[in-house]
């Protein structure tokens, strides 16, 4: 078949045979929009956790209060990893903070006694809400800065022109 190829689009044979794989270049564009839904789900989930972590006042169900555990300690690590990708000299004061709470927290695991894994599910929802802050806060450092570049002897832009 000799069929127009796409600029985007390239083709790879599959093993010996006759069939081809074809991969397409999804653009960066593209590519943006599915990891901004992907990271506003996330903090969507974190925040509902968090919400969820902070209602349990007495006696909580000992699976329900497992799996609560076990998502927020799911979150902390994947919003850590996000953090920890901020280079050092532009990460939020916030995020070392959680930063290193995460750590502790992951060192000294639920206390003894009854209170033990309610409190350590609450640590760790504060943990999360600390984290994506300061993903927030780098976030709009970086937007509030976008305005000016290539712009550097003249006002800046009004926020309707945006």
């Amino acid at each position: 078949m000799n069929a127009v190829q796409s600029p985007h689009t390239s083709e790879a044979p599959l093993g010996t045979g006759t069939l081809t794989a074809a991969e397409v270049d999804l653009g960066t564009a593209l590519l943006l929009q599915a990891a901004t839904a992907i990271e506003e789900h996330v903090e969507s989930m974190s925040l509902s956790l968090i919400r969820q972590a902070l209602a349990i006042r007495q006696n909580p169900d000992v699976q329900e209060l497992a799996h609560l555990t076990d998502a927020l300690l799911m979150h902390c690590a994947s919003l850590a990893a996000g953090v920890e990708a901020i280079p050092v000299e532009k990460r939020p004061v916030r995020g070392d903070g959680a930063l290193r709470d995460w750590a502790q927290l992951q060192a000294d695991g639920p206390g003894n006694g009854p209170l033990g894994p309610w409190s350590h599910a609450r640590q760790l929802a504060f943990v999360v809400r600390n984290l994506l802050q300061a993903l927030e806060d780098h976030r709009a450092a970086i937007v509030a800065r976008a305005p000016y570049i290539g712009r550097p002897n003249l006002p800046p832009l009004a926020p309707s022109s945006r």
